[in-house]
């Protein structure tokens, strides 16, 4: 009896021995494995992104289903102020996808490089304030809802450096714009680069119920203005044209802190009725002179029957029907002084400014999911071919205000 005790006791030493050998090796497996799968992750420690050859960087598969978009700069500003934290915004506006989350913590998840998307509010662009690491399956953004003309580029700082844009310009990879335009179908048909819109001899005459609103008409023109001192100049346009109108005893009523008309934002609908009622025309200037730069403006005439007189950098013919608006910048002060007042004087010229009434529709990009800026930018995290794809803006300060900076061109330098 005592040898068999002696035998189990010295199994029992050997048992344990041999488990807590088996533990450290399963221990020390693990953790090797762990911090490889750490070294693993590819990341960049320069701003710059690889070229495609750069056998460095690899494509990192998604751990989740959620796609992560960071926000860089201040997310209290416009317009990352609208995006909030997390995916209310993509379940709000009844996206398609709506599993994208939005955060500006750069802490949220362990590396930077984990974020599927970063991006950054052009306005506050910081050379000296980006990302430390950076990996190839990253999509690098530049967002901007300003002018180019009031925030330019002319350094080659930010070329090499984005992989997409998000801006009001309609060659954006995402467009981030003020209106859509839908037909009678209810179809999505734009802006954009090009429009085959319906001739104005082709649409029917307005109706009688139309021309009744229309008759009560007797002013010529409002202007919502509070920025008085523009890069446009649009200011000393309206002076000059003002000056015109008066030999056709005709004024334009200036709305907000540039002129005799108060409108603040508590009343903007009074106003707004004000403008459907009483005004025949209704200045859509805006402050820069940007290609394809184009704000809501335009929406106060064209949705208060208001005929829109534009002024800015933009082909109009890409957001507008023919026929539905004045162009101020291409007819000069004292030419659209006297159209203004050949179209007041006819009211069966006036009446064709609105023929496009029965054919097409205007509202705010947001307002419908199949063009909302937000549902859109979600589709793209979520679209693989779009991720995998190597797109970088070689020639970014080209791209974004050629004119301004005096390239030679304004061409959109990016390799596929």
């Amino acid at each position: 009896m005592h040898v068999n005790h002696k035998c189990i006791k010295i199994r029992t030493v050997y048992c344990l021995i041999t488990v807590t050998l088996i533990f450290a090796l399963l221990y020390l497996y693990n953790t090797s494995y762990l911090k490889k799968t750490e070294v693993e992750i590819p990341r960049v420690t320069t701003i710059r992104p690889p070229n495609e050859t750069t056998e460095t960087f690899k494509n990192v598969a998604p751990k989740t289903t959620t796609k992560y978009i960071l926000l860089w700069t201040d997310p209290s500003l416009h317009p990352f102020v609208y995006f909030g934290e997390g995916n209310s915004i993509f379940t709000k506006g009844k996206c398609g996808y709506t599993n994208c989350y939005v955060t500006s913590n750069k802490e949220l998840l362990r590396d930077l490089t984990e974020y599927d998307i970063v991006a950054f509010n052009g306005p506050q662009l910081d050379i000296g304030d980006l990302p430390r690491v950076r990996s190839f399956h990253q999509k690098y953004v530049y967002a901007n809802i300003e002018a180019a003309d009031n925030y330019p580029i002319c350094t080659d700082d930010w070329n090499h450096f984005f992989n997409w844009t998000w801006t009001y310009k309609l060659n954006s990879d995402a467009i981030w714009g003020y209106i859509v335009v839908t037909n009678s179908s209810n179809h999505i048909v734009g802006p954009s680069l090009e429009v085959d819109w319906m001739s104005l001899d082709d649409m029917a005459p307005i109706d009688m119920d139309l021309k009744q609103k229309l008759a009560t008409k007797s002013k010529a023109a409002a202007w919502f203005v509070s920025n008085c001192n523009t890069i446009s100049e649009r200011e000393e346009y309206v002076n000059v044209l003002q000056t015109y109108l008066g030999d056709f005893n005709l004024k334009i009523d200036v709305y907000g802190a540039c002129g005799t008309f108060q409108c603040p934002k508590e009343i903007m609908n009074k106003c707004l009725d004000e403008v459907e009622k009483k005004y025949y025309f209704f200045l859509a200037f805006e402050n820069a002179i940007s290609e394809d730069y184009v704000t809501e403006k335009v929406l106060l005439a064209l949705n208060h029957y208001a005929v829109p007189i534009v002024y800015g950098g933009a082909d109009y013919s890409r957001f507008l029907p023919p026929g539905s608006y004045l162009n101020a910048k291409q007819l000069g002060p004292y030419n659209l002084a006297k159209e203004m007042f050949d179209i007041i004087e006819n009211r069966e010229i006036y009446y064709r400014f609105f023929r496009w009434r029965k054919y097409y529709s205007f509202g705010r990009r947001f307002e419908n999911p199949d063009s909302n800026e937000y549902c859109k930018f979600c589709a793209m995290a979520n679209d693989e071919n779009l991720m995998k794809e190597t797109k970088i803006y070689h020639n970014f300060s080209s791209w974004w205000n050629a004119k301004i900076c005096n390239f030679g061109n304004n061409s959109t330098s990016m390799r596929k």
